[in-house]
């Protein structure tokens, strides 16, 4: 079981690198993670087979890994992430739940020493895995994954990446079970939006609208 949840987080922090890397540009340095923080808990989780099954964190009960700016921080410091609902309909031993779930800003926040950072998602990876353990009992595991956005208190947002695991161990039909969260943050900045050239066109136009005005009057 544990080999099991260990496939489901390496497949997640493969997605966390590639998903740092898709949003790196042509001539960027290479990412340096700063910070990684681990939170478990309790999950209400729909069983296998469910369509569009949902996931739903129902507790904080511990957090390990924190490292850089997440040093320190404790169950306490930690606010309940967010539900995921998938589309599909799990089947056989293992499948792909497309498209993925929607993003989720604001998915959960961590109190830190400068103040509150706060984690935004985007899922861009959804997996689930059913497997028979013996005596009856099954383990499905959903996998969430995708890169993410951490509004920072002080300094400017910077980039990273999240794998959130569902485990789910019991009879048919059992809907109590445990997620694991993995958040990794970046130095790399949130780029800056830059205007279409035809916003940009339009701005001009306003302003030079505004300066013939002027000048008439």
């Amino acid at each position: 079981m544990i080999a099991n949840i260990s496939r489901q987080l390496t497949t997640g922090a493969l997605a966390i690198a590639g998903s740092v890397a898709a949003f790196s540009f042509a001539g960027a340095a290479q990412a340096v993670t700063l910070s990684t923080l681990t939170i478990t808990g309790d999950a209400t989780i729909s069983p296998w087979g469910t369509l569009n099954p949902v996931l739903t964190p129902t507790s904080v009960t511990g957090v390990t890994g924190g490292t850089g700016q997440f040093t320190g921080v404790t169950a306490a410091n930690v606010t309940l992430p967010g539900p995921f609902t998938l589309n599909g309909t799990g089947s056989g031993g293992a499948f792909i739940f497309s498209p993925p779930p929607a993003p989720a800003p604001g998915f959960t926040t961590i109190t830190t020493g400068p103040g509150l950072v706060t984690a935004n998602v985007t899922p861009t990876s959804a997996i689930g895995t059913n497997v028979s353990i013996g005596a009856g009992l099954f383990q499905t595991v959903y996998t969430v994954s995708g890169p993410a956005t951490f509004t920072e208190p002080s300094v400017l947002n910077v980039l990273g990446g999240f794998t959130i695991a569902f485990q789910l161990v019991g009879l048919p039909g059992a809907v109590t079970g445990t997620y694991t969260l993995e958040l990794t943050k970046t130095d790399v900045p949130v780029p800056v939006a830059v205007p279409e050239p035809s916003a940009i066109l339009g701005i001009l136009a306003v302003a030079g609208a505004g300066a013939f005005a002027r000048r008439k009057s």
